[in-house]
């Protein structure tokens, strides 16, 4: 009876140690399972803080084997997908592509490289130098990028307006304000703001000065049912003006540096040459309705327009709006601008006009009717069509 007792109490014992390592077994496999899990959590943290290096490539990749795929790596036209209304520029030499998600940089010869993903609404593009800026017209964000590498990101308190980019970098920011018309805000190059000024009169446009250490800016007002402007000459270690200049008749479009480091104004009505003092030099009265204007070193470019008479008319000042170079045409223009040696580019519905200083055709060159606008970057010509971009080389 006692060994019977015996042989029960030990197979209880035996049976107690298969579950006691059952048991065992189980809560190793959980904790084998939990120390995964952890890890991969940990791993995706990890993932997520770091996504601004590797996201970036990501999508270079997936454009890269969009283009691939399309046969366009390295070839022309560059489709530009999902959308129609994207922005040219040109950046450290490089084609920038400003679209309504993306910001990507080309070598001239077609090449990604770099493409950079934005979630800005209604983005605009500004460019000079090595750099390209792109902020949120309307928003409070705004980022700094080179074709190598983004630069900054940062956030405004007010509405951005508008923003200009100089070639050492520096970020002019025109915001909406509530306590003046508006602020304006200078950055350097690292993101740091340098300068905060508020304005009691709106501004229209600024400039940076030759020397990068201050700018040109133009605030409008309305005196006995009249648009006035005034030129201001600010330095960003100053809250005083330097000088500002004389009223203008005319509400101002934009304003310029010239190459002598002296503003050049575009008004809708006439364009004003200043000298360093403030003081107006020469001006132009347009004859004809402006359409658009372009502005290099020292030479302006316009575009007028007579509908009544259906003519255009192409107007070049060189460094002098009292000596205007007019060249008449009775068809469509869809663009102008300026060639690499200085010389105006005139883009009909399918024909280039290349045009010198005095006014003179110098020479022409058949295009496709598909394109309504050109960007110049060295000896190329960018063409913007629907959706592509084409290149063209001008041995000229």
């Amino acid at each position: 009876m006692a060994k019977k007792e015996q042989q029960t109490k030990g197979a209880r014992e035996k049976k107690k140690n298969i579950y006691a390592m059952r048991n065992q077994r189980k809560r190793r496999r959980i904790l084998r399972r939990s120390a995964l899990f952890l890890l991969l959590v940990m791993a995706i943290l990890v993932l997520y803080r770091k996504r601004n290096s590797w996201m970036p490539g990501m999508d270079t990749m997936g454009l890269r084997h969009q283009a691939q795929q399309q046969g366009q790596q390295g070839k022309f036209p560059l489709y530009v997908p999902g959308s129609s209304d994207y922005q040219l520029g040109s950046a450290d030499g490089k084609l920038v592509v400003l679209t309504d998600s993306y910001l990507n940089f080309y070598q001239t010869g077609g090449d990604l490289i770099s493409a950079r993903q934005h979630t800005y609404g209604n983005a605009m593009l500004q460019y000079a130098g090595d750099y390209a800026l792109i902020y949120e017209n309307g928003g409070t964000r705004f980022r700094l990028d080179t074709p190598s590498k983004g630069i900054f990101e940062k956030n405004v308190t007010d509405p951005i307006i508008f923003g200009r980019v100089s070639d050492q970098g520096k970020v002019i920011l025109v915001t909406g304000s509530g306590t003046c018309a508006c602020r304006m805000l200078v950055y350097n190059a690292k993101g740091q703001q340098l300068y905060d000024r508020s304005c009691v009169e709106d501004l229209s446009d600024v400039c940076f000065r030759k020397d990068g250490k201050g700018c040109y800016a133009v605030s409008v007002y309305m005196q006995e049912g009249s648009l006035k402007s005034v030129v201001h000459s600010y330095s960003f270690t100053e809250k005083d003006d330097l000088w500002s200049s004389q009223p203008l008749d005319m509400l101002a479009v934009s304003v310029y540096n010239t190459s002598e480091g002296n503003p050049f104004v575009l008004g809708d009505s006439q364009c004003v040459f200043l000298n360093s003092e403030g003081a107006v030099s020469s001006s132009y009265v347009y004859p004809d309705s402006l359409v658009g204007c372009v502005f290099r070193d020292k030479t302006a470019a316009l575009l007028l327009s007579n509908q009544e008479k259906r003519s255009n008319a192409v107007v070049i000042l060189d460094g002098n709006a009292a000596s205007p170079v007019a060249r008449s045409y009775d068809r469509e223009i869809k663009d102008i601008g300026f060639f690499s040696d200085g010389t105006v580019l005139v883009q009909f519905r399918s024909r280039l006009e290349r045009l010198s200083e005095t006014g003179r055709v110098m020479n022409e060159k058949e295009i496709s009717d598909s394109y309504e606008g050109f960007r110049s970057i060295g000896s190329y010509l960018f063409l913007h069509g629907y959706q592509h971009i084409d290149r063209m080389e001008l041995h000229w």
